[in-house]
């Protein structure tokens, strides 16, 4: 890892702190420090010490856990977000966390956080936001794995991760195929097997570059009624 210098842009950049009352966002300065951080770099692991808070700033993390021989990704962040706010107020990290792509990355410690979230309403207002848009993930993540089958979550991943990358109907995986099939909780045959079964509803896959031909076909696939449904 590389310390960089800090500017407020990088810390305005991410929601979380946006709100921060002028007085406090200076000692924010004083205390963050930014990270340049090469790819499949491990952030920090599953059970240790929660000292400080990463947020993305720019690249892509996954948030992963591993029990003997077994491996789930559980999230993959690519927007300007903090990974696993929860773990400031556990104080342990309940996942693991590595770059997936060279990545920028904001580093708060968590004391001053938690003093910020008895102090400063703006800070706590986001962070509750933020919190809450965790525990949404998680649920739609649970909802998504015990409700749809395979070829049904990797049809939604693909219109979701669309949507958000713009919608132009074309974009880069931003992981490997093992990683996403590990997302989609899906052996890496199966993943294949699964991009093959989908061809017919217009979806082109060339490596990681995805074309989405036949959106509504697609969204058929994933169990919506339409594109923009929620399931």
């Amino acid at each position: 890892m590389i310390t960089r210098s800090l500017d407020a842009d990088h810390i305005r950049s991410i929601d979380l702190f946006k709100a921060v009352s002028d007085l406090h966002f200076h000692t924010l300065l004083r205390s963050a420090s930014v990270r340049h951080v090469a790819a499949r770099t491990l952030l920090f692991k599953e059970g240790s010490q929660a000292n400080a808070l990463y947020a993305l700033i720019e690249g892509s993390v996954e948030l992963f856990s591993e029990r003997r021989d077994k491996r789930r990704t559980v999230a993959i962040i690519r927007s300007a977000r903090p990974c696993l706010l929860a773990s400031i107020w556990q104080g342990r990290n309940p996942l693991s966390a590595r770059t997936l792509a060279r990545s920028q990355l904001l580093l708060v410690p968590a004391r001053l956080l938690r003093d910020l979230i008895a102090t400063d309403i703006g800070f706590a207002s986001a962070a509750t936001a933020a919190l809450a848009g965790e525990v949404r993930e998680a649920v739609e993540r649970l909802k998504n794995d015990s409700l749809r089958s395979a070829p049904e979550r990797l049809a939604y991943w693909m219109l979701r991760f669309d949507a958000d990358a713009g919608g132009a109907g074309q974009f880069i995986i931003p992981c490997d195929k093992r990683t996403l099939a590990s997302y989609l909780d899906m052996a890496p045959e199966h993943l294949s097997r699964n991009l093959a079964a989908l061809a017919p509803a217009g979806l082109v896959v060339r490596g990681r570059r995805v074309v989405l031909a036949d959106r509504p076909a697609l969204a058929a696939r994933a169990g919506l009624s339409a594109v923009s449904g929620s399931g």
